[in-house]
């Protein structure tokens, strides 16, 4: 659905189901044991951008998904798929070469 959007230029539904297919990766990875399993997409996301463990482009990715159009001075995802692609990635251990 996020490539669907954006691909149709509505990128702030394509951040949305971005968002939420990283909150479903989050669920299925081991950080959910520590945290809980019934948090928000946007709470997942911001454990993620302050993660000491996630490399910095992880970071960065997760703090591009979090940010809203209407914050003042925030770099928002252009690319929201490529970004959830990075994170989920990460939590799931496994490295784009893997899914190929």
């Amino acid at each position: 659905m996020a490539r669907d959007a954006a691909r149709d230029g509505n990128l702030g539904k394509s951040r949305v189901c971005a968002r939420r297919a990283v909150r479903k990766a989050f669920g299925g990875s081991g950080i959910a044991r520590t945290y809980g399993e019934s948090l928000s997409s946007i709470q997942c996301l911001k454990i993620i951008s302050e993660s000491a463990v996630m490399p910095d482009d992880v970071r960065k990715a997760a703090i591009r998904l979090l940010t809203s159009v209407a914050s003042v001075g925030g770099a928002i995802s252009a690319a929201p798929v490529d970004d959830a692609i990075l994170v989920i990635e990460a939590l799931l251990g496994r490295k784009r070469e893997d899914s190929l």
